[in-house]
């Protein structure tokens, strides 16, 4: 556990960290608040939730990028203050939102906002963290991410069964303004900042992330691996109910196999932060060649009618689980090795908006599969992309 001992022992590590918790759990703790609010208190249907991912989706995938530009030149204590101060406000602004499009239009611009967060946050890891322990530090943000995800949506769903969604909402708000406290201490190193691209346009500079993709072949590697992962995950994970349904579970079962899969997440993140950084690709490689073996294995069962005893079929979705999450951690690191301290923001959010344009494009085909060859199809078809996915990632690293 050195690495991580290591990583407390920096100030600003300690910080960031304590931080990451109200924040992370800040961005998942009102989502069951909003999905109620619009779908049994207004009584909207699917055409409504359908906007919602979207306004939730879509400022990562064109706000991102643009903020990012500004984000690489900016104080970035100020942003990540401002961008955590500004979700707080927005948050409470849900509380008087009195319809769905005003809601709808609030949650966009509450994203718009917190798109800035992820590449200042990013680009702070990489000023106040030696290389040698960048993955133990992505490794530390990675699990509380991941623990967010399993106990912010919890809370927040037990929470609204004792207060309404606009309760819901201003706690959430709460969250949002302790991050900002937490970080009014925060003592961040002076960037180095290279004025190479200070006269260029706007638009230029926005794409200097993208660019910084092509210049370099391990940084593409990794980009093109976490996106088509990314892309292959969510042909399935929105249909992971229905195979527990047709593997006999009930209601609560699936519950259960959920959390099981962010508790794997969680250990996925852990075991990923103690891996040394030299080789990457190789370990992203290896943790695919886990993953889809068992995805398709699983769906086989499912579809040969193979009974998978509970307590194996929670393993099976906390070993899908972390092999998902140990992915990410060195893929962070390389974005913070390999790129220039000038760009880091830029070319985090170019990333993220290649995930997320994966993620969104993934689970309409998924249900095509579902309705074209059955419930456990979409998981052999992206079982078996994984496997490939980590051969060539595998054949890749190994030639370097």
């Amino acid at each position: 556990m050195t690495p991580y001992r290591d990583i407390l022992n920096i100030p600003a590590q300690r910080r960031l960290l304590l931080a990451a918790i109200p924040a992370d759990f800040a961005d998942w703790f009102d989502y069951v608040a909003v999905v109620a609010l619009i779908a049994y208190v207004w009584g909207e249907g699917p055409v409504a939730l359908a906007l919602l991912a979207l306004a939730f989706a879509l400022p990562y995938v064109v706000a991102g990028p643009l903020l990012a530009a500004w984000v690489d030149r900016a104080d970035l204590k100020l942003v990540l203050l401002f961008s955590n101060l500004g979700r707080g406000v927005l948050t409470f602004a849900l509380v008087i939102a009195p319809n769905v499009e005003i809601l709808l239009l609030i949650v966009l611009v509450r994203g718009v906002v917190d798109s800035a967060f992820t590449p200042a946050r990013q680009s702070a890891i990489q000023l106040t963290t030696p290389e040698a322990l960048l993955m133990a530090a992505n490794g530390l943000h990675q699990g509380i991410n991941q623990a967010s995800k399993i106990v912010a949506p919890a809370c927040g769903g037990l929470l609204l069964a004792l207060v309404p969604a606009q309760g819901v909402f201003a706690i959430n708000g709460v969250l949002s303004v302790a991050a900002f406290l937490i970080l009014l201490r925060l003592r961040l190193p002076p960037r180095a900042h290279v004025e190479h691209d200070a006269e260029e346009p706007f638009l230029v500079r926005v794409a200097g992330g993208i660019a910084e993709f092509g210049r370099n072949r391990l940084l593409l590697a990794v980009l093109i691996f976490a996106s088509a992962a990314n892309f292959t995950f969510f042909l399935y994970d929105t249909q992971i109910a229905l195979l527990t349904s047709q593997l006999g579970y009930d209601a609560t079962a699936f519950g259960l196999t959920i959390t099981a899969s962010g508790i794997g997440g969680i250990i996925g993140a852990s075991l990923a932060g103690l891996m040394k950084p030299n080789r990457p690709l190789l370990l992203m490689a290896l943790s695919a060649l886990v993953s889809g073996p068992v995805t398709v294995a699983t769906a086989l069962a499912a579809a040969w009618g193979v009974a998978i005893p509970f307590p194996l079929f929670c393993s099976v979705m906390a070993v899908m689980g972390g092999t998902t999450v140990f992915m990410l951690v060195p893929y962070r690191s390389v974005i913070q090795s390999e790129t220039p301290p000038d760009r880091i923001a830029r070319v985090t959010s170019a990333g993220e908006a290649a995930m997320t344009t994966a993620m969104m494009s993934a689970p309409l085909l998924g249900s095509l599969i579902v309705t074209g060859f059955g419930v456990p199809a979409p998981f052999i078809v992206g079982g078996g992309l994984i496997i490939l996915l980590g051969l060539g990632a595998l054949a890749f690293a190994l030639a370097r």
